[in-house]
């Protein structure tokens, strides 16, 4: 009897600027093994939920997901980082940040979410009240204080007048770490191998020597030069996950905890390299 096709890995991830070198050779420049996967791009929050629901046997997430989603196992060595200032999650206010009565909060994100939470608590001491909202800076800011934006939404000019706050920045200042945004994150027992892995590594690889390409690709699209779009890509992203990256995952995670973001005692996934043999 003829065999069954074996499934492809499904896998979620979502398409900005500072998500685009990882996804080089699935999306831009396909290496070969890319049409052994089914990719589904949508928000961070979706991608994680895709995971979460096994719609989807790998994905890359928001980082605080992590810790809330079970039987998860983060791909070694890639995230989306940064090791002082970002610029691409930040909150744009009118007025100073410790005055501000309410904050309007990018329904697409939820690590950003937590960070801000976090820094409100022990760096800014206030607690203002949140409106999860589409991310439309104008109306956003007509009805709030001040706006959370993130990724290619940050990155866009805004209105003049407005204070700009760095939340990596921030972080960096309250904890001398650096900051794990997102991480590629793989379910137990889904149709995830070594080859896939090799695949996320290989278009990571591709991306990073293809980055002048792709900030002349995008910058327009965000009202950014080439040169501007580059120097963020070069200078304020980080794409591994060593050792600093995971002691700064460690203490946000501890720290969300602490405000009841997560459960107590909640901590980074294992490693997918333990089981590659069983999930291959």
């Amino acid at each position: 009897m003829p065999t069954e096709p074996s499934r492809r890995s499904r896998i979620a991830a979502f398409r900005y600027l500072n998500s685009l070198p990882l996804l080089h050779g699935l999306i831009v420049r396909p290496l070969p093994g890319a049409e052994r996967i089914e990719l589904a791009l949508s928000t961070p929050a979706e991608s994680a939920q895709a995971l979460a629901d096994g719609s989807a046997d790998a994905a890359l997430i928001p980082s605080i997901e992590a810790a809330r989603i079970p039987g998860l196992r983060h791909l070694p060595g890639i995230a989306i980082a940064t090791d002082r200032r970002v610029r691409s999650v930040i909150v744009a206010v009118s007025r100073p940040l410790e005055r501000c009565r309410s904050l309007a909060l990018d329904a697409s994100s939820r690590t950003s979410v937590a960070l801000l939470r976090i820094l409100l608590a022990r760096r800014f001491h206030c607690r203002p009240e949140f409106e999860v909202m589409r991310p439309d800076p104008e109306a956003m800011l007509a009805r709030h204080d001040g706006a959370l934006l993130i990724a290619d939404q940050a990155l866009r000019p805004l209105p003049p007048g407005l204070v700009i706050i760095d939340l990596a920045e921030e972080w960096h200042a309250l904890t001398g770490l650096p900051f794990v945004f997102a991480l590629w994150a793989v379910r137990d027992g889904g149709v995830f191998g070594m080859a896939e892995a090799d695949l996320l590594h290989a278009s990571l690889a591709a991306g990073r020597r293809a980055l002048p390409e792709l900030a002349a690709s995008e910058a327009a699209a965000l009202g950014l030069s080439a040169g501007e779009a580059l120097a963020y890509l070069r200078e304020n992203l980080s794409y591994e996950l060593g050792e600093k990256e995971r002691a700064g995952l460690g203490h946000f995670l501890a720290l969300a905890a602490e405000e009841g973001l997560l459960p107590a005692g909640a901590t980074p996934p294992p490693a997918w390299a333990a089981v590659a043999a069983v999930a291959g």
